[in-house]
């Protein structure tokens, strides 16, 4: 049986070039995979292939089956070649759909079709490489975050505190769309200590690419601060100085009217001043998050009317999604129905999912 199993002699040749035709074909994969890859040089002379995924902020990221998305300063770059077209987007706004190809001192050509071809022009024209939506025009781009905080304690004493906020951001070239909510849970030995909740929205509408109309418009109801519900609705004029994956600042200030429902104080309606910051900040290769978030009330027609508001703290990123933030949450009023303290602090430690 053993001399029936091994190769016929004429089936020898047969089965050698069944195997050096797979190998032919593996190594042929492999160059074509390699062939199908977009390229950079770098100023010292490295070169790294994969795919280009996308430029915005200085920063080039490619995508590399070896290492993932790499980050590559755009300044570091001496010649870029992509073999399949991309979304250009030049400093002047021209948007094209383009291959790049490397011309002589560092400049690139931009092809389109067999047609198209431009001069060789200049890298630093280039502003965007498959700009998100807010930058091109076209699509939504959704962002946003949900946190929870609980803490549970029994024996000696028994505690239990709940902490939930979320947030939705829809992007468009002129337009943002936020709403949003936060919930804060408290209980001590049976007694409750804390009850709020807030429900908030906000419209942006862009008169350019850093200035933008607001309106917007938030709900508080806080059993101890004899406050029913607090009823904050206005708009303004906001100055977005800058926003990206890395960085957002924006100030912004307007007219609000603000009406109070008290369960045994006496209930207050007036207009207001407002203004308002809100802040982000990678550090340290994204390794931690700094925000803050602040609103200010202050009626124009007694100055001793003033609320504000704010949330400040650091996020420690887990992964891309997830995160654990320290957070403080700051209210004060400078007039609070007798027997209410002006100043509410809040220290909570959340897990948070962002997207």
């Amino acid at each position: 049986f053993a001399h029936a199993s091994a190769p016929v002699p004429r089936y020898r040749k047969e089965i050698q070039m069944a195997k050096l035709m797979t190998a032919v074909v593996a190594a042929a994969g492999a160059l074509a995979s390699a062939a199908h890859a977009d390229s950079v040089v770098l100023e010292n002379g490295d070169r790294i292939t994969g795919t280009v995924v996308r430029k915005q902020d200085q920063d080039l990221v490619l995508k590399t089956p070896y290492a993932g998305e790499l980050k590559i300063r755009w300044s570091a770059i001496s010649r870029i070649e992509t073999d399949r077209p991309v979304q250009v987007m030049l400093e002047d706004e021209t948007m094209l759909q383009a291959t790049l190809t490397p011309a002589e001192d560092g400049r690139v050509v931009l092809s389109s079709g067999d047609i198209l071809r431009s001069a060789p022009i200049a890298m630093d024209r280039i502003a965007y490489i498959n700009p998100p939506p807010e930058v091109s025009g076209k699509g939504v781009r959704f962002s946003g975050r949900v946190n929870i905080g609980a803490a549970v304690a029994t024996g000696n004493t028994d505690t239990r505190n709940l902490h939930l906020d979320a947030e939705m951001v829809a992007r468009t070239k002129e337009n943002r769309y936020t709403v949003g909510a936060r919930m804060l849970r408290s209980e001590e030995d049976g007694t409750e200590t804390a009850d709020n909740t807030l429900v908030y929205t906000k419209y942006d509408h862009f008169l350019t690419e850093k200035r933008y109309l607001y309106a917007n418009a938030s709900f508080l109801r806080d059993d101890f601060k004899d406050l029913n519900l607090r009823s904050v609705i206005g708009g303004g004029l906001g100055h977005q100085f800058v926003e990206s994956k890395q960085k957002n600042l924006s100030l912004e200030g307007g007219l609000t009217y603000v009406n109070e429902d008290f369960e045994l104080a006496e209930d207050d309606s007036y207009m207001a001043a407002r203004w308002g910051l809100d802040y982000d900040q990678y550090l340290w290769a994204e390794r931690i998050q700094v925000f803050h978030r602040h609103e200010g009330l202050v009626s124009v027609e007694d100055t001793d009317d003033v609320i504000i508001r704010s949330q400040t703290g650091v996020r420690f990123p887990w992964t891309s999604n997830l995160s654990t933030s320290v957070q403080l949450n700051a209210d004060w009023d400078r007039s609070p129905p007798p027997g209410i303290d002006s100043t509410d602090l809040t220290y909570l430690l959340n897990v948070g999912y962002n997207w």
